[in-house]
């Protein structure tokens, strides 16, 4: 008989001078010796020192030559960027920005030639992004861009709560603007699939409204009569269960509460607010719809306190968790909030 592999979950390392490194160390701490798996980090072999040091952990990293030949411990793919290097906690600059841009681009080649299983992802700064020079909004745009293309679709979770979003980056006018029929309905379908391959038979979805106490018949807009009614009439048309528009100051209590499966978020802050002041440390955001399993956190690089090394590292723990989940199909399905993907078979 053939031996099961443990899943290979690769972790970028994020903006070195925020708190990805600390989270990443502190959650490898934890978790290495009490998970079946290979932690490979995507980042900067030297930074990720400095902080073990400082944080007076015991972990102990290898430079991994060859992802094809993994054993014992966690290790890393040392990918520092020389140019204009300054490791300096807090700082937001070109040198960060180009270094979490180059430890996500190696993971996502990694992941697409099959050398890793999924990848979790600490925070970036988009402004060092852009300083750097990649113009994208965020972590999903880059995944898109340089996997499959496809519009991402971005899943947040918080304790059983699922909200998947119509649109993330973007400026709420901008948000309004492209909100059309025909992609709240693709949304509609990936979360539908979503629901039904982690277990959920006849998933429950709800759309909110736009605008206060959905529109009030107009009272107080015409989007939810212009663009939502005609998205719940295709859904309908599609054989999926979605009640809505329903007044979005109260949705996700009507969900905690169990009336739904699943709410389709209209724009960003519309579930983050909600579910970041359910769990802010347990949140984890899921990228959807690419040929790769992704799981990140759920919170930004906080450069203000990254020199104090107090980070939480929670939310990358329970991303860890969730990779681990989708690569062996084994969540549990009274608590899975998550599609799992894939269906390999781990042997060697």
């Amino acid at each position: 008989m053939l031996e099961k592999r443990k899943p290979i979950i690769g972790l970028t390392m994020g903006d070195p001078n925020g708190i990805g490194p600390e989270i990443i160390v502190k959650a490898l701490t934890k978790l290495n010796s009490c998970l079946d798996w290979h932690p490979v980090i995507f980042g900067d072999a030297w930074v990720l020192e400095q902080v073990i040091n400082k944080l007076g952990s015991n972990l102990q990293l290898r430079v991994c030559e060859n992802l094809d030949e993994l054993t014992g411990g966690p290790c890393i793919v040392d990918l520092k960027v020389h140019s204009g290097r300054n490791w300096n906690l807090g700082q937001v600059g070109a040198w960060g920005g180009e270094s979490s841009f180059q430890f996500l681009k190696v993971a996502i080649e990694a992941a697409l030639a099959n050398q890793i299983d999924a990848i979790t992802t600490a925070p970036i700064s988009k402004t060092a992004l852009h300083m750097a020079g990649h113009h994208f909004p965020g972590h999903t745009e880059i995944l898109s861009a340089l996997s499959n293309g496809a519009p991402p679709i971005m899943m947040l979770t918080v304790e059983g709560l699922r909200a998947v979003h119509v649109s993330t980056h973007v400026s709420l006018r901008n948000a309004i603007e492209q909100l059309q029929p025909k992609r709240i309905l693709e949304v509609a379908q990936v979360t539908h699939d979503t629901l039904r391959r982690m277990g959920i038979e006849n998933p429950r979805l709800a759309l909110p409204g736009l605008n206060p106490h959905a529109g009030e018949e107009g009272l107080f807009g015409d989007e939810e009569e212009e663009i939502l009614l005609p998205a719940l009439n295709l859904i309908e048309e599609a054989g999926i269960n979605c009640i809505g528009p329903i007044s979005p100051d109260t949705v996700f209590l009507r969900h905690r509460q169990g009336e739904f499966d699943a709410v389709i978020a209209l724009y960003h802050d519309q579930s983050h607010i909600a579910l970041k002041l359910l769990g802010f440390e347990k949140g984890v955001n899921v990228t959807l719809g690419l040929p790769l399993i992704r799981t990140s956190v759920d919170h930004g690089t906080a450069f203000d306190r990254a020199s104090q090394f107090n980070a939480d590292s929670g939310s990358m723990e329970a991303a860890i968790k969730l990779a681990i989940c989708f690569v062996t199909n084994s969540y549990p399905k009274e608590n899975a909030p998550f599609l799992q993907p894939l269906q390999r078979e781990y042997l060697r």
